[in-house]
């Protein structure tokens, strides 16, 4: 379709709906043809960047260009480029997608899309099923007087706090021509992740949703005159960033000694897990698998019926079940199992059993930890886990393959010959994360993550805390390994818990060990460090429905998170510093209410179990 055209003319142009324009040239010396690139984004790895490039080609032969290395140079990214060239990778090759092209001749302008396709980025050819003719755009007077603010502001001690995850827009209308609708997009600073929302022409505000917490967007209005939106007017970009977001712990004053227990013998090695509608005898409650006090190894704590009015539902009162539920630790473990540690409860869906998988660690009779887990015996009651008149697991025996608790090895280590890992000498602190506020229950679908924690791997990583990733492949949990055969990891990061944020998107938070600010001298017990936060978004690499390690942002990008006292005042690095084993939940299933259950000390007394709630969700 372009060949003819381009024989009959000297110049193709390119012009992107940007806050300024950007144009590609196809000239014509003799037999040969330049096409200049002074725009296009490539993003990798999550970061977005823009070049600028020239091709070179002969007129018997436009559809193959050759790039002018030579004429490559990187560029200044502009703010609202939704329709810039863009260079992608994928598994056969790349592609230069150009949404926008115009063609004059003979006094005519007609536009175009078209794609460059490319197997090793230096001989491109057109792609010539992707070219087609689009309507001619037409730009208007643009909506002005952009301002970007915090959405739903509240007071809190004092300090005007908004909401972590949407930004209020408003603008003034253009004038001159009727406005069917309008398309405001905010842009995340520095990537090509945008979210956008459509309202009615006579509309002069919009609120942005879902946004990352404390992150920094470039927003821009567009007017469009018709439904299809080829004439519109696009306001120049405006700047706003989303507040933090603000965990306030729940109970009294500004002390550990003052805050509220949810569960009376609640300790360390803490998980929490949310039972809808269709659980039965626990439905619609959230229950603890816990390390109680006096107690090694994982038991059960149950809510009463959670309700969305009343907070103390989900926050205190939890009967514990310690002495009659779980798995221990063998008092005299003779293999395999032998100290049991940290836990997470998972329902499964009807088709998988409906019941609930405790995974836990052990750290084992040969010195190694390695992750297991056992299958419920009474539903999704979740409480008993021993086939035999017993509800607890107790001794080596149980955990056998032929015993009344048989234990499957989800991540061995290196060495093993079932379920090993590649340089991993210990896997522990597992959490599994599906799409929870989809269906509470995990239905087994492959690409399903979970985040472990591993020490230290030669050659690999310089933390001592890092966390590896493993995706379940319809059978099983398999750790994600580079070119290089080296574990990929989140580097310096501790007690990791991805929670579901919608779709294919989680956000993750860990405790940061490299930062020790506040570290009291001498301290033993565990110091996690500040709390961070990161994104993953599935539809940045590979299948949009899975989340791959290469989905999230590093740990080098996370976000601070605040953490309050019950009366408004901020937590010191030393008290957030013991924050650890906890577990960030909707325990409505909405993510209007977010709880995190924790462990906490004040580095003199054990660890106990505590609440918190984010106050601008």
């Amino acid at each position: 379709m372009i060949k003819p055209f381009a024989l009959a003319a000297l110049s193709l142009w390119v012009t992107a709906s940007l806050a300024q324009s950007t144009t590609v040239q196809l000239s014509v010396t003799g037999p040969a043809l330049t096409l200049t690139v002074p725009y296009f984004e490539y993003t990798h790895s999550g970061t977005r960047q823009a070049y600028s490039a020239s091709f070179g080609s002969n007129v018997l032969a436009l559809d193959q260009f050759a790039l002018d290395t030579a004429s490559v140079r990187t560029t200044a990214l502009l703010t609202g480029a939704n329709q810039a060239p863009q260079l992608t990778a994928g598994t056969t090759g790349f592609r230069l997608s150009m949404p926008y092209l115009e063609f004059s001749s003979g006094g005519r302008t007609r536009a175009f899309s078209a794609s460059l396709v490319s197997a090793n980025l230096s001989s491109f050819a057109i792609d010539l099923a992707s070219v087609r003719e689009v309507p001619l755009q037409t730009t208007l007077a643009k909506p002005a007087t952009v301002t970007v603010s915090a959405s739903n502001t509240q007071t809190v001690a004092g300090q005007a706090l908004g909401s972590s995850s949407q930004l209020a827009v408003s603008w003034t209308a253009p004038t001159g021509y009727a406005i069917d609708h309008y398309l405001v997009t905010a842009t995340e600073s520095g990537s090509v992740t945008q979210v956008s929302v459509t309202t009615a022409s006579t509309a002069t505000s919009a609120t942005l949703t879902p946004l990352k917490a404390g992150t920094a967007y470039t927003v821009t209005v567009k007017a469009c005159a018709d439904a299809a939106c080829p004439s519109a007017g696009t306001s120049d970009a405006a700047a706003g960033t989303t507040p933090a977001e603000h965990w306030q712990l729940q109970g009294t004053g500004n002390t550990v000694a003052t805050l509220t227990k949810p569960v009376s013998d609640g300790n360390a090695r803490l998980s929490a897990t949310r039972f809808g509608a269709e659980a039965g005898p626990v439905a619609n409650t959230v229950q603890f698998y816990y390390g109680p006090m006096g107690i090694t190894g994982q038991s059960v704590a149950t809510s009463g019926v959670v309700s969305a009015t009343q907070p103390s539902s989900y926050l205190t009162g939890f009967t514990s079940f310690a002495s009659t539920s779980g798995v221990r630790s063998p008092t005299s473990a003779t293999q395999g199992i032998k100290s049991i540690m940290t836990g997470q409860g998972v329902p499964l869906s009807a088709a998988m059993g409906g019941k609930v998988r405790l995974f836990f660690e052990s750290n084992d009779t040969d010195g190694k930890t390695r992750i297991y887990s056992v299958d419920s015996v009474d539903g999704y009651v979740g409480r008993d886990f021993n086939l035999g008149a017993a509800t607890t697991c107790t001794t080596s025996a149980d955990y056998s393959a032929t015993g009344n608790c048989p234990a499957t090895t989800v991540l061995g280590v290196a060495g093993d010959t079932v379920n090993p890992t590649q340089k991993i000498s210990a896997a522990r602190q597992n959490k599994v994360a599906w799409p929870t506020l989809t269906d509470w229950r995990w239905n087994g679908e492959v690409g399903t993550f979970m985040v472990f924690t591993i020490d230290r791997v030669t050659g690999c990583t310089t933390a001592s805390h890092n966390h590896g990733y493993a995706q379940w492949d319809g059978s099983r949990f398999v750790p994600q390994y580079d070119a290089a055969g080296c574990p990929k990891a989140f580097m310096s990061a501790q007690a990791a818990l991805p929670m579901h944020i919608g779709g294919a998107r989680y956000k993750m938070y860990f405790g940061d060990p490299s930062v020790t600010t506040g570290k009291p001298t001498g301290a033993t017990l565990p110091f996690v460090g500040p709390k961070k936060l990161i994104y993953g978004d599935g539809a940045l690499t590979g299948p949009a429905a899975s989340v791959e390690f290469e989905d999230w942002e590093s740990t080098t990008a996370g976000r601070n998170v605040v953490f309050l006292w019950p009366n408004g005042d901020t937590l010191n690095d030393t008290a957030e510093g013991f924050i650890d084993d906890f577990h960030f939940l909707t325990p409505t299933g909405s993510l209007d209410t977010q709880v995190l259950y924790l462990s906490i000390t004040d580095g003199t007394v054990a660890p106990f179990a505590a609440t918190a709630v984010l106050l601008n969700p």
